[in-house]
């Protein structure tokens, strides 16, 4: 039994601990402890409220035994309840996602004007106030207004502030610009060439996303010439000359309204979402 609850112990820190650092880097204003807090009296109050109404609905409606009464009850709070658990708990990572997608598509005009400020001979404090002054992207607004509180306000060094900064992002691209800021600083703290060299990768990464995005369109595009245009035309064909040979008329205008009213609407709503993925974070 020991072993057993150790083993469970083992397995929820860290999922714990990985939540936490989700949580983050979503950007939430609530602290974790107050949305964990908070989560629970939901769904305690969703379990409690879904068992009443639907013992009572079942009983007014149904008439259902005592036994049954709780079965069905109990089943659906137990639903009901892990749906609400399971949204809570998905929350932060959409909003991780959402965020990460915010920051990298703003990342390459933000460093551009990094990297003229660089050119000035601006310190990386003084880049960062600037950047929390002008920028238009919130995230990236709020990560600098961070870097400046943390060495102004509460004096940590350049190192402990990136680190702390580094750790409230959810991008790679910009934990990794952030990692080689800390160790240009060590270095020789010259940023012109750093900038310039990161701003230079962004640009060769958009122009292989957008060539990928080009050939993911037009793969597409040709599919949904093949399904949804060449493809309902042969069936209906097919379905057309069968029916006549066969003399199935009725049948065969069921199957017409099926493709016609049900399989291309749905087909159409399956492109739309393929098509919404694939320009995902995209402007």
């Amino acid at each position: 039994m020991t072993s057993i609850s150790a083993r469970i112990q083992a397995f929820r820190l860290p999922a714990i601990r990985e939540f936490r650092e989700i949580y983050d880097e979503s950007g939430i204003s609530t602290l974790f402890s107050d949305y964990v807090r908070r989560m629970a009296i939901i769904v305690s109050v969703v379990f409690v409220t879904t068992a009443v109404s639907s013992a009572l609905a079942h009983n007014l409606f149904f008439h259902l035994s005592p036994q049954r009464l709780v079965v069905v009850a109990a089943s659906l709070s137990l639903v009901t309840t892990n749906l609400t658990a399971f949204s809570h708990l998905l929350y932060p990572f959409y909003r991780r996602s959402q965020i990460r997608k915010e920051i990298e598509n703003s990342l390459i005009y933000s460093l551009s004007y990094m990297n003229i400020l660089s050119a000035g001979g601006g310190s990386i404090e003084g880049i960062m106030e600037r950047v929390s002054e002008v920028e238009d992207n919130p995230q990236i607004r709020q990560l600098a207004r961070k870097f400046v509180m943390d060495i102004r306000l509460l004096g940590f060094d350049v190192s402990a502030a990136i680190e702390d900064v580094s750790k409230r992002t959810p991008s790679n691209i910009l934990k990794k610009l952030l990692e080689s800021i800390e160790h240009n600083m060590r270095m020789s703290g010259e940023l012109k060439t750093l900038f310039t060299y990161e701003v230079e990768r962004l640009f060769q990464r958009k122009r292989e996303e957008l060539k990928r995005l080009v050939r993911s369109l037009t793969f597409l595009g040709e599919t949904y010439v093949a399904v949804m245009v060449v493809g309902p035309i042969l069936f209906i064909l097919m379905i057309t000359i069968l029916s006549v040979f066969s003399g199935a008329g009725s049948s065969s205008v069921l199957q017409l309204n099926l493709i016609v009213f049900f399989g291309i609407p749905v087909l159409a709503v399956a492109f739309l979402i393929i098509l919404d993925t694939q320009l995902e974070g995209d402007e």
